[in-house]
């Protein structure tokens, strides 16, 4: 379909796909998509994982942990992760058909490779960078769908840090008009969005809140040769160090000396570095230092989420996220927020693997739809961004 037919329908069906900072697989989520004057009508209708190929998920790793700089590599790179993209979609796409569901447009967020807040020297200022991989145009190419993809580069423009960039999206699918509400996703870097009831999008707010799953995992891979700690069971043979705890909180972004984002560039390697080095240093052993780091990323939640809880009295807090799953983080957190039930997304009948991916599609519309989708006093932006570059397909 050419780019001026879907310009001019009113109803969407769209595919959000997501790469999320643990970079463990591509989430692919179909959402419908319905235009109005003054907020769309979306619904999920499905979605779908598929695992990275071994070598590409090395390849992946290895950009992430700076083993893959020279920008031959970065280059080559985004061209296989733009030719897996639109491999997988375009199949999930055949398989949609035979389901009578025909997409419309793509939106890819990409794999996000480096996130440099407020971190760019350009003349004599700082300024925000950020790069995702996975070539849309491959993307359009192997579907023959319009795409839009780099949903971070217009606010970045705008003077924000492009993130957290689905906070809108986000806001769609899970505000409420009668009650204020926070949701805490843990994923790679572990993040949070608050929603008040009143006057929702001048107050909404969410910023990252620290670490996630991608340290764990990386500790989990270091000490015990696996992707990750399944159901948090190998931290909870642990104990607690609070020495090391009051050792790794002294991060200046945990102490709230920055701005709203961060990634695997602060709580990644260098960061287990640093805990490698704790952990010797205090005689603990691998269980422990695991169950110490997770209890980091649930004290870094709770410390942030805290305040909002209090104001807004809120006592329902709903979890999305990998690490939703990990029932010793979960455990942690309850004891670090001993005055809230925590429950999952799905709850409220949304779907958790793939409400990122959702968020992505419906930014897609947005972009489509010539609607603003970033959130300017949550990532420091001059104003609201239209986000989102539109790539078309041969022939269109």
């Amino acid at each position: 379909m050419t780019l001026k037919k879907i310009i001019q329908k009113k109803n969407l069906t769209i595919i959000g796909l997501n790469s999320g900072t643990s970079a463990d697989g591509l989430d692919m989520a179909v959402v419908r998509y319905k235009k109005d004057a003054k907020r769309p009508a979306i619904k999920f209708i499905e979605g779908k994982t598929v695992s990275y190929p071994k070598s590409l998920q090395i390849r992946i790793n290895n950009a992430l942990s700076r083993k893959d700089t020279p920008i031959e590599n970065i280059i080559e790179l985004d061209r296989q992760l733009g030719r897996f993209y639109g491999e997988q979609a375009a199949k999930y796409c055949t398989y949609l058909k035979n389901k009578n569901i025909k997409p419309d447009l793509m939106a890819s967020h990409g794999q996000t490779i480096l996130h440099l807040p407020g971190k760019i020297k350009i003349g004599k200022k700082l300024e925000s960078g950020t790069l995702q991989l996975g070539h849309p145009e491959s993307i359009a190419e192997k579907t023959g769908l319009v795409t839009v993809a780099d949903f971070r580069q217009a606010d970045i423009a705008s003077g924000g840090e492009g993130a957290p960039i689905t906070s809108l999206a986000m806001y769609y699918f899970l505000g409420d008009r009668k009650k204020n509400r926070l949701i805490i996703n843990i994923g790679g870097i572990a993040n949070y969005f608050l929603f008040p009831k009143k006057n929702p999008l001048n107050n909404m707010t969410a910023r990252d809140c620290g670490p996630g799953n991608s340290l764990m995992d990386i500790l989990t891979q270091k000490y015990f040769g696996k992707k990750y700690d399944r159901g948090g069971r190998l931290a909870s043979k642990g104990k607690i160090s609070m020495r090391m705890l009051s050792v790794l909180l002294a991060d200046n972004f945990l102490k709230g000396k920055y701005g709203p984002s961060t990634g695997r560039e602060r709580f990644g390697l260098k960061f287990v570095d640093k805990i490698v080095k704790a952990g010797k240093k205090l005689r603990l052993n691998k269980y422990d230092i695991l169950a110490t780091v997770t209890e980091l990323t649930a004290v870094a939640i709770s410390e942030v989420v805290g305040f909002e809880l209090d104001k807004y009295d809120i006592k329902d807090v709903y979890l999305l996220g990998g690490g939703a799953r990990n029932k010793f983080l979960v455990k942690r957190l309850k004891v670090n927020l001993p005055d809230v039930k925590l429950f999952s997304v799905d709850r409220l009948k949304h779907n958790p693997d793939y409400l990122e991916a959702a968020c992505y599609a419906v930014m897609g519309g947005l972009t489509i739809d010539t609607k603003p989708a970033g959130v300017p006093h949550i990532t420091g932006a001059a104003g609201m961004t239209i986000t989102g570059r539109i790539v078309q397909p041969m022939g269109e």
